[in-house]
């Protein structure tokens, strides 16, 4: 049984903010992610956003107890 495809809105901020940076559309931007076209700026500016997320949620962890 195949999972639907369901809308990241974490993805879709990432995507979006991809585009505006780099000046392509976010249909641009989806098709590099899954390998459709190639464009290393285009997927290193994703990479980037996605790290400092990354790092961004683990300090607020840190800070909010959620006991």
């Amino acid at each position: 049984m195949k999972k639907p495809n369901q809308r990241s809105a974490e993805i879709a901020y990432r995507v979006k903010r991809t585009a505006e940076i780099t000046g392509l559309k976010s249909n641009t931007v989806y098709k590099i992610i899954r390998g459709d076209r190639e464009n290393e700026e285009v997927l290193t500016t994703y990479m980037e956003l996605w790290e400092r997320d990354k790092v961004l949620l683990s300090e607020v962890k840190k800070l909010v107890p959620f006991n």
